[in-house]
């Protein structure tokens, strides 16, 4: 493992998702003692987090989408499932008629879930334009407590699409319920990425391999 001083930093960026419900407890404390050092973790959008690891402004981002960047490498980590949810018991499954009852919460339009939730509906031979409505939020947890507060009562009740792991809690305990267009499920990936070059890349390439071991257990 290549030696990095107490006084020195290792720089992680992660998206909102992976910082606030992946990275703390086991995994961040992996990472620390893999590398020996302070850890500075940056949250960031998925793009921004490459953009600064290509800078070198970042030793290792932990990303929801891919990129083919020649400078960088970028590794296939683990496997996210998304899931629809709501304050209000929903049927299984959805179907286009249910979706125009009601509002959809979700990410912008450059966010990764936004853009895998579009390639979902079109193999669903759907559109966001199904839902009743659409409000955009910018980061997970204005997402979840936004859907957690909403009134299931409503006229027109909202459901969100969130990643499953950021609601155990609310699952374990029936405060949201959450259903499935079709049966089928929405998946993407994480992936790390740093730079081919990295001055750090041995214990770059060991956090790698500790990280996939775990998320292969």
């Amino acid at each position: 493992m290549m030696n990095i001083t107490k006084k020195d930093k290792f720089r992680i960026g992660a998206s909102h998702t992976i910082a606030t419900y992946v990275l703390p407890g086991e995994l961040i404390s992996t990472i620390q003692s893999q590398t020996e050092s302070f850890i500075k973790l940056d949250v960031a959008p998925c793009q921004e987090i490459i953009k600064a690891v290509k800078a070198r402004k970042i030793d290792i981002g932990f990303v929801e989408f891919e990129t083919t960047d020649d400078a960088l490498t970028c590794t296939e980590w683990m496997d996210e499932e998304l899931v629809l949810c709501s304050k209000k018991q929903l049927p299984m499954p959805l179907t286009k008629k249910d979706l125009a009852n009601y509002t959809l919460l979700c990410g912008g339009f450059e966010s990764a879930d936004r853009n895998v939730l579009d390639t979902f509906l079109r193999e669903q031979e759907l559109h966001r334009d199904d839902f009743e409505s659409l409000l955009e939020l910018d980061n997970p947890t204005a997402i979840i407590q936004n859907i957690k507060w909403s009134n299931p009562h409503a006229h027109i009740p909202s459901m969100a699409l969130v990643s499953k792991r950021a609601i155990e809690y609310e699952l374990k305990y029936n405060i949201l319920h959450i259903s499935s267009i079709n049966y089928a499920p929405i998946l993407k990936n994480f992936y790390i990425v740093y730079r081919n070059d990295s001055q750090q890349s041995e214990t770059i390439h060991t956090i790698c391999t500790t990280l996939l071991e775990k998320s292969n257990a």
